[in-house]
């Protein structure tokens, strides 16, 4: 069998994939913007994750307190549904490492009439400050390039407020969260306020309920 019979083979034992396949193919030649910007990024992200998924079917996951702040691979989704990678505060109340999902507020930079403003929280100084003093220690240069890689990341979100989309809560998979950049990344020591959790939680309510 040549390699053409074998891919006619294929295409007919996978017809569905491959008029998907060529439907991508399509809607990435518009050069489209906005959420399209990345929409093969995207696609090859979601594969990958199908895959990860489906092989190492993994049991335990790292906990979340309510509170934290997780960038989240929305994907390109239909209509005005969130789409693209987006950090997002967790609202789940009682994570555990046996939970594969959560329940997360996706943030923008974009003022929205239903967008709840919650200023600068992706943006500590004191953060910074530690990530620069660390910079002054004996370390190698494959160390330092990940600070400053980590600084400069968060420095350019010094000016840029926030808001939370509460009309976009979504319930993701943790494997959908996205590692962080390097072992400096200060994410993981960031954390929503009580008083601004509250805030969010009158907004839910008044959203949501009657």
């Amino acid at each position: 069998m040549n390699y053409e019979e074998k891919d006619i083979k294929e295409i007919k034992r996978h017809n569905k994939l491959y008029k998907a396949y060529k439907n991508n193919i399509i809607i990435s030649d518009m050069n489209l913007l906005d959420k399209f910007k990345y929409f093969e990024d995207s696609k090859l992200d979601e594969s990958k994750t199908l895959i990860y998924e489906i092989t190492k079917q993994p049991k335990h996951f790292k906990r979340y307190p309510r509170g934290s702040i997780v960038r989240v691979k929305f994907g390109v989704n239909i209509g005005s549904e969130f789409s693209g990678d987006h950090f997002a505060i967790v609202i789940s109340k009682k994570d555990t490492m046996m939970s594969s999902t959560l329940h997360v507020i996706p943030i923008t930079s974009k003022k929205h009439l239903k967008n709840i403003y919650i200023g600068n929280i992706l943006y500590s100084q004191e953060q910074i400050d530690l990530l620069e003093k660390k910079l002054l220690d004996d370390l190698d240069d494959k160390k330092k390039k990940q600070i400053i890689s980590s600084l400069n990341y968060y420095k350019k979100r010094k000016d840029l407020d926030s808001y939370a989309c509460i009309d976009h809560i979504k319930t993701i998979s943790k494997i959908s969260i996205c590692k962080l950049i390097n072992e400096y990344d200060y994410l993981p020591n960031l954390k929503v306020s009580s008083e601004l959790m509250k805030l969010l939680d009158n907004e839910i309510i008044k959203e949501y309920t009657i």
